[in-house]
């Protein structure tokens, strides 16, 4: 088979969501699938700096950071999408008005508002989550170069709360993660234009993809190509747009995709 261009979500495609498992099958495949001389990408919502090393150690050739802000292949970054310090610090001021638990994500930090409450123990899981301490958002408000790139945001469906998503719509793109979360992305760019710019770079062609998914987060990429895998464990959603539907990530979900599309070879 010619070289193919591969792009992986992270949650709930390469790892289980809550215990952060890789399945044996999938680094399995991850291996073979380069040694056939296909290139794989690492497509994600998360910055550069919160790719766990569990993920960065598999051997990807390149990753599609921040909803397509920021692209790397191998070490050379590629592409960076870089907000205004004042801008940030306006929606920083403006979303701490609201007490909400919000992230901000940074190519190089995670910052957290630790003047609103963590009530309901938001925030610790987070920095579980992303295994990082975090830093303070004040850094950006009181400084003058540093910016963020995204938000993560928790909005209950109250009146309030929709006042400041429509704020945030605004200026970007409020993607519905479930369970009240909001994942804020700059407009313009997304998974999807993050796989076409790697395309023109490398003189690829959208035929050439092949994109593993299983959330909201993951469709405009999932849409973009014609060769788009579902993980069993999708939304259902996300299942009705795809091409083919795989098994679950715990049920070796990575490697029968890549065996049913020929990627590799028993």
């Amino acid at each position: 088979m010619e070289q193919k261009l591969l792009f992986f979500d992270i949650d709930g495609t390469l790892i289980t969501e809550g215990t952060g498992k890789i399945p044996e099958s999938t680094r399995k495949a991850i291996k073979m699938a380069r040694e056939e001389g296909h290139l794989l990408f690492i497509n994600t919502g998360r910055t550069r700096t919160s790719l766990l090393e569990k993920i960065t150690s598999l051997g990807f050739d390149g990753y599609v950071c921040g909803c397509g802000t920021n692209i790397f292949l191998g070490n050379k970054e590629l592409l960076s999408v870089k907000l205004s310090n004042e801008f940030c610090t306006q929606i920083a001021e403006t979303v701490r008005k609201y007490k909400v638990p919000v992230f901000y994500e940074a190519s190089d930090a995670i910052y957290f508002d630790h003047q609103v409450p963590d009530e309901e123990g938001w925030i610790k899981r987070a920095q579980d989550a992303f295994e990082l301490q975090g830093r303070d958002i004040e850094e950006v408000i009181q400084g003058s170069e540093k910016v963020f790139d995204k938000l993560l945001v928790i909005l209950k469906p109250e009146r309030k709360n929709q006042e400041l998503k429509e704020y945030l719509s605004r200026y970007f793109l409020c993607i519905d993660r479930g369970y009240n979360m909001y994942e804020v992305v700059q407009r313009d760019y997304s998974k999807a234009t993050g796989i076409r710019f790697l395309c023109q770079h490398l003189g690829k062609g959208i035929e050439d993809c092949y994109v593993f998914g299983d959330s909201e987060n993951d469709r405009s990429m999932l849409e973009a190509v014609p060769n788009s895998i579902a993980m069993g464990n999708s939304q259902e959603s996300i299942k009705e747009c795809c091409s083919y539907v795989t098994k679950d990530i715990e049920e070796d979900g990575i490697y029968e995709a890549m065996k049913h599309f020929g990627l590799i070879k028993e």
